[in-house]
């Protein structure tokens, strides 16, 4: 009898100190955090603030979490709708560049295109709307439509509208060799790129970057043809310019002559991947007098 009231007490202990657990446990706050966006820049390390670019305030909307797994098809083919998206047709105006995997980039463009936000693409499978996230997984724009689409309207907060003027090889799609495509003068706010060709595949790039009134940067690269891009492979020359004051020739100061790049268009426009301090990787550069 003993030994089953201390049996029955344990018991009712353990319920207890059970029930007191329950009780105590942390509460975990499930209230979804939303994250926005800053507009890309470019990198501090060289003066770029008369870019003068402004950016529109983004369409407020819903989170992903308001489209259920069971409303979302994960197709990784966008083959259809890559290519280069421009605000009302306009090849000077700001764009999109949808890749084929469902992945976007937004560009303003004034005096070259500054990179506005970039993410994904997901397809609704109840509607056939394809919704826009940003990379944060924020929703930001929407259309509807079949997937062999030319040009886009959104459903709300942007009523501009889009055309797809490039495929995604851009202007090199149309049956122009590099000479005509890169050759020329290209311009994005303080950064000027003058390219040039030298001989059979061989092109020059000079590009000029003003940090202030007396004071520029200047990079020179040779390059060759591969693939459709013009590249440099380690000979690149970086060069400080400035003129101190007091005195009548600027001084020149080489940072290195070691440098790499890569120059490809993207759509009607170029882009200057620096692999030595990525300074444009935000930035692509217009074409000036281009008659597109």
């Amino acid at each position: 009898m003993k030994n089953t009231a201390l049996i029955l007490a344990i018991t009712s202990t353990l319920c207890t100190l059970t029930s007191c657990a329950k009780e105590e446990s942390v509460s975990i706050d499930s209230t979804p955090v939303i994250f926005t966006e800053d507009t890309a820049t470019t990198a501090a390390k060289t003066d770029t603030t008369d870019i003068s670019v402004v950016t529109e305030n983004k369409t407020e909307s819903t989170t992903a979490a308001n489209i259920t797994s069971e409303r979302v098809d994960n197709i990784e083919d966008f083959s259809s709708l890559s290519g280069y998206w421009y605000a009302n047709g306009d090849p000077k105006a700001a764009f999109f560049h949808i890749t084929k995997d469902g992945r976007f980039k937004e560009y303003n463009n004034y005096y070259g295109a500054i990179l506005n936000c970039t993410g994904y693409i997901k397809r609704e499978t109840d509607n056939n709307a394809y919704c826009m996230y940003h990379d944060t997984g924020e929703l930001y724009k929407k259309f509807t439509g079949s997937i062999e689409k030319s040009d886009i309207n959104f459903e709300s907060g942007d009523n501009t509208h889009y055309v797809k003027i490039y495929t995604e090889g851009g202007v090199g799609n149309d049956g122009r060799g590099a000479y005509e495509i890169y050759t020329g003068s290209w311009i994005c706010g303080r950064a000027i790129i003058e390219i040039s060709y030298k001989s059979e595949g061989a092109f020059q790039a000079k590009v000029t970057w003003g940090s202030s009134a007396v004071a520029h940067v200047m990079w020179d690269y040779p390059l060759i043809l591969e693939n459709g891009k013009l590249v440099c492979r380690g000979n690149g020359k970086k060069t400080f310019v400035e003129l101190k004051e007091g005195e009548t020739e600027a001084t020149e100061t080489v940072e290195y002559t070691d440098g790499s790049a890569e120059f490809t268009m993207e759509g009607n426009h170029l882009f200057w991947n620096n692999f030595n301090e990525h300074d444009a990787d935000n930035l692509l550069f217009e074409k000036n007098s281009e008659a597109y």
